[in-house]
């Protein structure tokens, strides 16, 4: 009998520890897959400010919920056919996503691109448990690539690394 608990709870186990698995997202797939989404999105590359405390702290099984809604402000640039070379300055909102206890995360004052819904300000930067709508400090060579697929040239996802 003993050996039928064990055998359970190990299943239990393993199902919680698989029961996220994330593919590692990239900014190319992400750009082509909003690209393809019947709603409008902007592409922007700057910075995000805000409190980090509040933030979701650790991981919990309470989260049955996403955390309430983060003020924030964002300073940088929106992607045109010509590159990152729209302003974007305004306040945003960054909504921390969970899937059970894991949930999504940013960092404030770092140098990111961020796919957002064109929806009417203030825009939501979107943080999930998987990741996907927040690349932070993405190097040049993605930047460039992100404005080739603005201008239908070359598109494909980078490597990984």
């Amino acid at each position: 009998m003993k050996s039928v608990f064990l055998a359970l709870g190990l299943t239990a186990l393993a199902t919680q520890a698989t029961a996220l698995s994330c593919l590692r997202p990239d900014p190319i797939e992400t750009f082509q897959r909003v690209a393809a989404a019947p709603e409008g999105y902007f592409v922007l590359y700057g910075q995000m400010t805000f409190d980090e405390s509040a933030l979701p702290a650790g991981v919990s099984n309470d989260n049955i919920r996403d955390p309430d809604p983060i003020p924030a402000q964002f300073t940088g640039k929106g992607l045109t056919m010509q590159g990152f070379t729209s302003d974007y300055v305004s306040p945003v909102t960054l909504q921390v996503g969970c899937a059970g206890p894991w949930c999504g995360s940013a960092r404030s004052g770092v140098d990111a691109i961020y796919f957002v819904r064109a929806d009417d300000p203030p825009v939501t930067m979107q943080a999930g448990p998987c990741g996907g709508m927040i690349f932070e400090e993405p190097d040049q060579a993605t930047l460039d690539m992100l404005t080739s697929c603005m201008q239908g040239g070359a598109c494909s996802p980078q490597p990984l690394q």
